[in-house]
């Protein structure tokens, strides 16, 4: 297997996961979240400022979460990988959990009512896409020698960024729909998905699963790491 043919995986890892961060945290999902949850604390008493404050408080609460849970077991997961190796099993887990996020978030209804619900979903996927970046990323030694892996570290980052504007441009032109219930190019969303139940803002989340799951074939195909525990670990310490 060529490091060419490794490269490419380890490229398409990045364009699956990239809507992720595109769709779900920034442009529609975020959004979304924050105009349901609002017009839920206003129907329930509060006023319009309180209520669009309260949903970004959430909303930014949840992402300080989940850099926290990021930032404190990053370190202990990536020390039991280096000392045990098969740092593959790990990149599973966490993709699992990126995909059982993205799905669930279309279980978040339009009138708010399980709002909570969304920032779980939200939550869970945004937790396995960031430590799955970790590991993918400790991969970079596989692919090349060090002249080359800032150049391999660039070009993945660049080929993820396309795939995440290719994803926005689909979800716009096919499925979320604008105040008018159509989508950005007047069409109704497809599928049949339902405009006033706003289906298909919240099939988003599906289809963020479903890119990660078809896109990142290629990556565990092609991707051998074989990774070793360092000399000397042990069950033991």
């Amino acid at each position: 297997m060529s490091n060419s043919k490794k490269t490419w995986g380890w490229f398409f890892y990045d364009w699956a996961c990239q809507p992720y961060n595109t769709l779900m945290v920034t442009f529609i999902i975020g959004p979304y979240f924050a105009t349901v949850a609002a017009e839920y604390f206003i129907t329930n008493g509060l006023d319009d400022a309180s209520s669009r404050a309260n949903a970004q408080y959430y909303w930014s609460l949840t992402i300080t979460i989940v850099g926290l849970i990021v930032g404190f077991t990053a370190p202990i997961i990536g020390a039991i990988a280096d000392n045990y190796g098969n740092r593959m099993k790990w990149i599973y887990l966490f993709s699992a959990l990126l995909i059982l996020g993205a799905f669930s978030s279309w279980f978040g209804l339009p009138d708010g009512s399980n709002w909570q619900w969304i920032l779980i979903s939200f939550g869970i996927g945004f937790v396995g896409a960031e430590l799955a970046y970790i590991f993918s990323n400790a991969q970079l030694p596989l692919l090349g020698n060090r002249s080359e892996t800032g150049a391999i570290s660039g070009s993945g980052f660049g080929f993820g960024y396309v795939g995440g504007l290719v994803s926005l441009v689909i979800v716009l032109t096919l499925f979320v729909e604008q105040e008018n219930g159509k989508t950005l190019i007047g069409f109704d969303p497809i599928f049949g998905l339902n405009s006033e139940a706003k289906e298909g803002t919240r099939f988003v989340g599906p289809f963020v699963a479903l890119w990660f799951i078809i896109f990142s074939i290629p990556y565990f195909l092609w991707i051998n790491d074989k990774s070793k525990p360092r000399i000397g670990a042990s069950l033991g310490g």
